[in-house]
C-alpha cells in the first residue's frame, strides 16, 4: 500500500508518455478527429437526435381510440354515424402494420355540419400539433380547387393523377 499522494512508478511512466503524446498531436489534426468522431456519433444516433428537436412520425404514439370515440361524442352533435365510420377507420389505420397509402379522410356535408371540425378532433388524437403538424393536410375544396377546368391540374398537383 503507497501512502497517499504517491504514485507507482509505472503510472508516473504513462502520465509522462501521454503528456508526451499529447504535445506530439498538431490541433488541426485533434480537431478533425474529434469532429469527425462527433459527426459519427451524430449519425448513428440522428434519428432520435433530430426527433428531439422536430415532429417525427413514431409507433409510439399510438390511437386511443376510446379517448377519440368519447371526444367525438361529447363534441359532435347528432353525427353517430360519422363517429363510427372515423373511429372505425383509424383503428383499422393504425392497426396495419405496413400501409400502402396514407390516411385520408374525405368528409362531406353542407357548410356547419362539423367537417373541419372534426379534421381539427381528428388530428389532435393523432399528431401531438394537430392540424400544424407536418403530416397533416387539410384541404378545402372551395379554397384550394376553386376552378372545375382545372380538375386534371390538381389531380396532378395532388398526386392522384392516372
Amino acid at each position: 500500500m503507497l501512502p497517499a499522494g504517491r504514485l507507482r512508478g509505472g503510472a508516473v511512466l504513462r502520465l509522462l508518455l501521454a503528456a508526451q503524446a499529447a504535445a506530439a498531436f498538431e490541433p488541426i489534426s485533434v480537431g478533425i478527429a474529434i469532429g469527425a468522431a462527433s459527426a459519427l456519433t451524430g449519425y448513428l444516433s440522428y434519428r432520435d437526435l433530430y426527433c428531439r428537436f422536430t415532429e417525427c412520425c413514431r409507433e409510439e404514439q399510438p390511437l386511443n381510440a376510446s379517448a377519440l370515440r368519447l371526444e367525438l361524442e361529447e363534441k359532435l352533435f347528432g353525427q353517430h354515424l360519422a363517429t363510427e365510420v372515423i373511429v372505425k377507420a383509424l383503428t383499422g389505420f393504425r392497426n396495419n402494420k405496413n400501409p400502402k397509402k396514407p390516411l385520408t379522410l374525405s368528409l362531406h356535408g353542407w357548410a356547419g355540419t362539423g367537417k373541419n371540425f372534426v379534421s381539427q378532433i381528428v388530428a389532435e388524437n393523432l399528431h401531438a400539433k394537430g392540424l400544424k403538424s407536418k403530416f397533416v393536410h387539410l384541404f378545402v375544396s372551395t379554397l384550394h380547387f376553386p376552378h372545375e377546368q382545372q380538375i386534371k391540374l390538381y389531380q396532378v398537383a395532388c398526386g392522384t393523377a392516372d
